[in-house]
């Protein structure tokens, strides 16, 4: 299962037994964790996908501090809640010296792996909600620089833009005014936009710009309120294929 609510870590550890400890208490919060053993794909496992979180193993992991150095110049992971585990006095104050947000130490318990997972969930989820792309079919009237008006129907919706499926083509940096149809006849968010990309197909990407603060606050609800049920479909499958398998 991959949505785009769900949270997702980085684990860098050749431990078996803390992959294990992590990967279970990821599965309680609705975690989807990425595990990565082999220092030399480091770089490039940070460098290719976005990230919520990052657990590594400062004890085990030579260039541990290389790789947080990694994940904190990617734009999209630069604001990642980073977890490291670092027994030794020296490895403690590395991983401080680098920005970790928690530090553990071994011997782990997992008592106080999931209190520390759970007291860092909010930021994790925040961060992902700043990512967030509803897929949604909504209806989109959508007004031309030379007046011409339009009925088109979005394939997905963020806060910052949406791509759309309208039958016709446009040109790349082309503004159109917005009226985005949230729920069926109700609230409406009006905007002016840019397209930013047009396959020539009917479909194409349009920037927000100029939205009124209010009508950015009703669509920052909506999408607060679509990330939730995301999110709790998440974790609600998550939890029924851990019954099915513990019961097989």
């Amino acid at each position: 299962m991959n949505n785009a609510a769900e949270v997702r870590a980085l684990l860098i550890t050749p431990d078996k037994a803390l992959e294990s400890i992590f990967n279970d208490l990821a599965r309680e919060l609705g975690i989807l964790t990425d595990v990565c053993g082999a220092e030399e794909v480091i770089p490039a496992e940070i460098g290719r996908e976005k990230f919520e979180a990052l657990m590594i193993d400062f004890d085990r992991v030579r260039e541990a501090g290389a790789a947080m150095a990694a994940l904190r110049a990617n734009p999209s992971n630069q604001n990642a809640v980073i977890f490291a585990v670092a027994t030794q006095h020296d490895q403690n104050q590395l991983a401080l010296y680098h920005g970790a947000n928690f530090v553990l130490a071994r011997p782990l318990e997992t008592k106080e792996l999931r209190r520390t997972l759970y007291a860092a969930y909010d930021a994790m989820t925040h961060e992902r909600r700043r990512y967030f792309r509803c897929t949604a079919e909504l209806p989109v009237f959508l007004t031309r620089a030379d007046g011409t008006d339009l009925v088109a129907r979005t394939g997905n919706v963020s806060a910052s833009g949406m791509s759309i499926q309208s039958g016709v083509a446009f040109n790349l940096g082309e503004k159109v005014g917005i009226a985005l149809d949230l729920q069926n006849g109700g609230p409406h968010v009006l905007a002016r936009g840019v397209v930013v990309w047009d396959d020539k197909h009917g479909k194409s990407g349009i920037s927000f710009h100029c939205v009124r603060p209010e009508l950015q606050s009703t669509l920052d609800g909506w999408l607060d309120a679509e990330f939730k049920k995301m999110r709790e479909e998440a974790v609600r499958e998550l939890q029924q294929a851990r019954s099915a398998s513990s019961a097989g």
